[in-house]
């Protein structure tokens, strides 16, 4: 208890209360199976805490592996250890990641001098851990759409932010309870997740001042990154090493040792089925405000006179499950451009074949490809029963509507949308779609989403990519000699 502590300890904690670089004096880390070691307080260390105490939103990407995590657990010790009645709120991916951040700070006080572990711990669980005399305490939890819903807390912290499934519902919670506490804070913190190129904790960052970026200062958080040269002793040759050690993964390295905030937030930051630089110009102009009807059809160009169509279709496997999508590509001479999708998961089998049916008329009964594995066999049924016009058949004779996607012929499909994407010959300005492209990579030679969606618009473009050889104008080979045709 406190009316143990010596005349000269307390002393010491007047300072430990006042300044943490005080505190940090005293602590130790201990990883699982190791001895306790005196914590190193690399430059960026130094770095992170003095940010931490200037800023009260701090929005930060970083490497793996530079202590980040450490220092969170240290800093939300010191305020529970130094504030009387102050919560602090973690949140992490998971149930297990949750325990794991809140058992550091647990670790750096047991490791404290004797003389500074003078209070009673309670609450002592895995989800909790705090003081009973101070009445302060940290509470982990995982990233779940009502985690922390009606809880207050001065300082709150998000841990690996981009990998939350609710991170933008849990942020908007957590960002009221600090602005309703005096001093309180929230910080959030993580390597980036590949598989979401435009997701919102990436935007967010944006957003924050000093990230670079044109919209920079819009939201009042700070922005910080500490790359992969922070911790000492890496340098171009640790760089390299990673690059050889990830050869047949390349895409490990970008994600977790970025070197600056672009290469971190690059709308690619893996290795993809399709060229880095295509995709790239792809989502820089995707197009923004689309005509959009019922909510789910969406028109990038209307139909155009001189314009050849060609659509594919890859249907879901029910409302609220996988996506059901059209896509229609406009071919004019050598080039090809998707014009017009339904994108949707909202409506039935017979509804969406009757929309695909509405809009493909509009862009005068383009060859219309369906995957009929399935469920994709109703959409066809439904199409002949509307007497649509001009259906894709696989075989010569007519008699099954549609293409057998098989897990062979996808491989060729996927090499083919390959070649028309990386050449140039095929672009689509729909950003969802450019999104999923990017998230289709090559999986022990095996072409796989990496993403949350199943690939859905990219499997309807692959079938309308193979439509486009067998539509448009073929000029009759000719020659001419002295303006005679000879041929």
């Amino acid at each position: 208890m406190m009316e143990k502590v010596k005349e000269e300890e307390l002393k010491k904690f007047t300072l430990i209360n006042a300044d943490i670089f005080e505190f940090l004096k005293f602590v130790k880390i201990q990883e699982p199976g190791d001895l306790a070691l005196g914590y190193e307080l690399w430059e960026h260390l130094v770095d992170f805490y003095q940010q931490l105490g200037r800023y009260s939103l701090v929005d930060m990407i970083k490497s793996k592996k530079i202590g980040i995590s450490w220092a969170l657990a240290i800093y939300a010790l010191w305020k529970i250890y130094t504030i009387p009645g102050w919560s602090v709120l973690e949140f992490s991916k998971g149930q297990v990641e949750s325990q794991e951040l809140l058992a550091k700070s647990k670790i750096v006080y047991m490791n404290l001098p004797e003389w500074m572990r003078v209070y009673t711990l309670e609450p002592n669980s895995t989800e909790k851990f705090g003081f009973k005399e101070m009445g302060s305490k940290i509470t982990a939890y995982p990233s779940t759409e009502t985690a922390g819903v009606g809880e207050t807390g001065g300082t709150v912290i998000h841990d690996e932010s981009d990998f939350h499934d609710f991170y933008e519902v849990n942020l908007s919670h957590t960002r009221a309870t600090v602005a309703d506490t005096p001093d309180g804070q929230l910080v959030s913190v993580s390597t980036v997740d590949i598989t979401k190129p435009d997701s919102y904790f990436k935007r967010h960052f944006k957003s924050a001042e000093g990230s670079g970026y044109p919209e920079s200062g819009r939201n009042g958080f700070k922005a910080l990154f500490y790359g992969v040269f922070s911790r000492p002793g890496r340098g171009e040759a640790f760089y390299e090493q990673m690059i050889k050690e990830n050869e047949a993964t390349p895409w490990v390295v970008g994600a977790n040792y970025p070197r600056t905030i672009k290469e971190a937030l690059s709308p690619l930051a893996a290795t993809s089925c399709f060229n880095k630089e295509k995709l790239t110009n792809l989502w820089d102009n995707a197009e923004e405000n689309l005509e959009t009807r019922q909510g789910f059809i969406y028109i990038l160009q209307p139909k155009m006179v001189g314009v050849q169509y060609a659509a594919g279709v890859d249907v879901g496997e029910g409302v609220g499950l996988d996506y059901s999508v059209l896509s229609i590509v406009g071919k004019r001479g050598l080039s090809a451009e998707v014009v017009a999708v339904i994108y949707t998961n909202t409506v039935g089998t017979d509804s969406f074949a009757f929309e695909c049916d509405r809009l493909c008329r509009e862009y005068m009964n383009p060859l219309l490809c369906v995957d009929n594995i399935g469920i994709g066999r109703a959409v066809i049924d439904k199409l002949q029963e509307l007497g649509y016009p001009n259906l894709f058949y696989q075989d010569t004779k007519k008699q099954k509507a549609g293409w057998s996607l098989t897990r062979p012929n996808k491989r060729e499909l996927v090499v083919k949308l390959v070649e028309s994407i990386n050449n140039g010959s095929l672009i689509t300005r729909f950003k969802p779609q450019v999104q999923e492209l990017m998230e289709y990579q090559w999986v022990n030679g095996y072409p796989e989403p990496t993403g949350k969606t199943h690939g859905d618009m990219v499997i309807s473009l692959m079938l309308a990519n193979i439509l486009l050889p067998k539509i448009g104008v073929k000029a009759e080979a000719s020659m001419y000699v002295d303006g005679q045709r000879i041929w």
